[in-house]
């Protein structure tokens, strides 16, 4: 049994995948937590430059690519941790906000899962935490239109207490995930971070952003460049499914 499982899917992302891999340093080497990586099928040497430069790391080869969902689930069935922590693939992140966030966590009962500050290569602030994933939202985000940010509570630490924070990087205990069970796979490629984390927070935790805790994400809108391609049609069936799914469409 582990402290921490950090689970890392890949697809085709050969070099961001081994930087991330990368910065986490120490953290590869520490006996008390595990480093899962599941590639969905990639086809560039991901695999095996994995295996290659960081044996240490639990290499789980999906032979097809299961989605964001699918891929993670296979992760979360290998992983041992008290701790779960999804991290994306094209993430740099470090040790000490590893450490951190994995602290916060463990010592918030009441919060069931959180994220942090997320900022693109050139320091740009992203836009990590978000309210409910409705129509509108998706409509203004293609057509490329400016919204009124939401509003949300903040903690006395400092905290906001969003609807949701992004996928890219989320920290949840075991406790959580056995309550709350499995991602639905019914969602090829978002929005499985908001349905998960409201589910989560129909249990009574609360969901938690840390804007002291930082990592690098290069981010790609990939749905919004092209809502007709393969990706974007499997984007736009998920959502009908979480709006049937959560009975709520705005």
């Amino acid at each position: 049994m582990k402290t921490l499982s950090i689970i890392i899917l890949t697809y085709n992302q050969r070099q961001f995948t081994l930087d991330c891999l990368a910065s986490l340093g120490d953290l590869l080497d520490d006996e008390t937590i595990e480093v899962i990586l599941v590639d969905n099928g990639s086809k560039d040497g991901t695999v095996e430059a994995v295996r290659h430069q960081y044996p240490q790391v639990v290499l789980i080869e999906n032979p097809v690519n299961s989605g964001v969902s699918g891929g993670r689930q296979l992760g979360l069935g290998r992983a041992t941790g008290d701790v779960l922590m999804f991290l994306d693939n094209d993430t740099v992140a470090s040790p000490e906000a590893v450490r951190t966030l994995y602290q916060y966590i463990t010592s918030h009962p009441k919060a069931g899962l959180c994220g942090c500050r997320l900022v693109g290569a050139d320091g740009t602030v992203q836009e990590s935490y978000k309210a409910y994933p409705g129509l509108g939202v998706k409509i203004a985000n293609v057509l490329g239109l400016k919204r009124k940010n939401a509003e949300f509570p903040i903690d006395d630490e400092g905290n906001i207490l969003p609807t949701y924070v992004i996928g890219a990087c989320q920290l949840f205990r075991r406790e959580v995930l056995e309550a709350v069970g499995p991602l639905d796979t019914h969602i090829f490629y978002g929005p499985e971070d908001a349905d998960y984390c409201m589910r989560i927070a129909a249990k009574g935790w609360k969901i938690v952003y840390i804007p002291t805790v930082t990592i690098t994400h290069y981010f790609q809108r990939a749905t919004t460049r092209s809502i007709f391609s393969k990706l974007g049609r499997a984007h736009i069936k998920g959502l009908l499914h979480f709006y049937r799914k959560h009975k709520r469409l705005w």
